[in-house]
C-alpha cells in the first residue's frame, strides 16, 4: 500500500491512516459506482440541482479499515477515488490516473429518510441533513438559509454559501421540520447530536430568535432530545442566556482563525458585525451562561495559510492555531478544529489546500492540549461524529502516545448510543 507506507514514513509517530484522512479531506474523493453518501440540498434548493451532475451533491462518511471514520464529498478532480467492484460489491479507496488500490472501505450509513417527502412535498434532507455523514446519526438544520455577509460582499472567505445554491424560504417551515424529526426518530431511534446553525445577520439577536423558535418546536414534538448546540454569532451576554434558558447545552461562537490580520482578512463580515476583540469577550461571557466546556469554538484549520506572508512555515501557521485553542482552553472554552475543506463555490475555493505539515503539527499540537486541560470532552463528539477532525482516531489507534488526560481511548467509547449500529 504504497500511499499509506508513504505516510508512515513521512510522519512516523501519526497512525498513517489518520493522515490518509487528512489528505481526503483536503482534496475530497471522485465518486465513482460505489453507494455512497446521501444528497445535499445546498441552501435546502431542490430546482437548481436538476441539472447538475448528481454526485456534486452527495456528502457522506467512509470509515477506513481501522474504523477510522471520514467525511466526504465529489470532487472531480481529487487523486482519490471511491469504486465498488461489480461483482462483490466490495468498496475501495483508489489512487492516481491508474486507480491503484489503497485499502477497502466501508460506506457510513444512508437513512431512508433522506429520500422522502414530507406532507408538503418537500424533501425531507431538505429540511434536516446527516450532519458531516456521522455514522451515531448527527443531525444539522440550518435555520437561516440567507446570510447578510454574502449580501454585502463579506462573506467569510473559506464559506461557500453564495456558490451553494438559492433558497426559497428564509427559513424552513415548522410543520416540515416536526415531521422529519418524527420520520427520523421512527428510523435512526437515536440521534447522536442535533446542531442548529445558519447563515448571519449583522443583528445578532434577531438571528437568535430563530434558534429559540425551532428548538421549541422540537420540544413540541414530545420526542426525546439529544445533545444540542447552537452554532451561531458570538452572541452579547443577554442573548446566551436566552439560549440557555431555552434549553441548549452547548453553543459554539466559531472564532475560525486566531490571528488578528487573518481576521479581517478571511471573515469581513464578522469583523463589522462583532470584531475579534468582542468575540473573545462573549466567548468568556458565555461560559459564566453555560458553564465550562459547554461553550465551543471551531477553527477552520488551514485557512490561515492562504495569506501570503503571515507566516514564515505550515508549522508556525499551526501553532498561531494551537495558540487560540490555548486561550480557549484558559477561558473555559472548548476549542475543536475541522480540517479545511477547499472549493464548493468559496472564494478561497481555488486556493490549494494547507500543506500536510501543517496538519501533522497541529494534531500533535492538539492532543498535548489534552494532556495539560483537564476539560472533559463535550456532549456532541463521538469517534464516529468527528468526521472532520482526528483527535478521536489519534486516542483511539496510539493511547500510549495520544491517549492523554480527557481524550484517554476509553472517554471516547460507548459516547452516542447509536455507534455500534454501523
Amino acid at each position: 500500500m504504497p500511499t499509506l507506507d508513504a505516510f508512515a514514513s513521512r510522519y512516523y509517530d501519526i497512525p498513517p491512516s489518520v493522515m490518509l484522512k487528512v489528505d481526503l479531506l483536503r482534496h475530497g474523493v471522485r465518486l465513482g459506482s460505489a453507494p455512497l453518501g446521501t444528497r445535499h440540498f445546498h441552501h435546502h434548493d431542490e430546482s437548481g440541482q436538476r441539472a447538475v451532475d448528481p454526485r456534486a451533491h452527495l456528502q457522506g462518511s467512509i470509515e477506513l479499515a481501522d474504523g477510522t471514520c471520514v467525511f466526504v464529498s465529489h470532487n472531480p478532480s481529487s487523486p482519490y477515488a471511491v469504486q465498488a467492484d461489480p461483482e462483490s460489491g466490495q468498496i475501495a479507496l483508489q489512487e492516481g490516473s491508474r486507480n491503484e488500490f489503497i485499502c477497502h472501505l466501508k460506506s457510513g450509513p444512508r437513512f431512508a429518510w433522506t429520500r422522502a417527502r414530507t406532507a408538503r412535498q418537500t424533501p425531507m434532507a431538505a429540511v434536516l441533513t446527516p450532519s458531516l455523514g456521522g455514522s451515531c446519526g448527527p443531525l444539522a438544520c440550518f435555520l437561516l438559509r440567507y446570510c447578510e455577509f454574502v449580501s454585502a460582499t463579506e462573506q467569510c472567505r473559506f464559506c461557500s454559501w453564495v456558490g451553494m445554491g438559492k433558497s426559497h424560504e428564509l427559513r424552513p417551515d415548522v410543520e416540515d421540520f416536526r415531521e422529519t424529526l418524527r420520520a427520523i426518530w421512527d428510523e435512526q431511534r437515536a440521534i447522536g447530536y442535533l446542531a442548529f446553525s445558519g447563515g448571519s445577520l449583522f443583528n445578532r439577536a434577531k438571528e437568535a430568535d430563530a434558534f429559540l423558535r425551532y428548538l421549541n418546536a422540537v420540544k413540541e414534538t414530545n420526542l426525546p432530545l439529544p445533545a444540542t448546540v447552537a452554532a451561531i454569532q458570538a452572541l452579547d451576554k443577554p442573548d446566551s442566556r436566552r439560549l440557555r434558558e431555552a434549553g441548549f447545552d452547548c453553543v459554539c461562537y466559531s472564532m475560525e482563525v486566531w490571528e488578528e490580520k487573518a481576521w479581517s482578512a478571511i471573515l469581513p463580515g464578522k469583523t463589522r458585525s462583532v470584531g475579534r476583540t468582542s468575540w473573545m469577550r462573549c466567548l468568556s461571557d458565555a461560559v459564566e451562561v453555560f458553564g465550562a466546556g459547554h461553550v465551543l469554538c471551531n477553527f477552520v484549520a488551514g485557512v490561515e495559510t492562504t495569506l501570503p506572508d503571515l507566516y514564515s512555515s505550515p508549522e508556525a501557521a499551526a501553532e498561531s492555531t494551537l495558540a487560540g485553542m490555548r486561550w480557549c482552553y484558559e477561558q473555559g472554552v472548548y476549542p475543536k478544529y475541522a480540517v479545511w475543506i477547499t472549493g464548493g463555490g468559496a472564494l478561497l475555493g481555488s486556493c490549494p489546500p494547507a500543506p500536510l505539515d501543517y496538519y501533522a503539527r497541529l494534531l500533535r499540537g492538539r492532543q498535548q492540549l489534552f494532556a495539560e486541560f483537564p476539560m472533559a470532552i463535550p456532549p456532541t463528539d463521538c469517534p464516529r461524529c468527528l468526521t472532520q477532525s482526528c483527535e478521536a482516531d489519534l486516542s483511539r489507534l496510539d493511547s500510549a502516545r495520544y491517549g492523554l488526560g480527557p481524550a484517554s481511548a476509553e472517554a471516547w467509547e460507548g459516547r452516542h448510543s447509536m455507534a455500534h449500529c454501523f
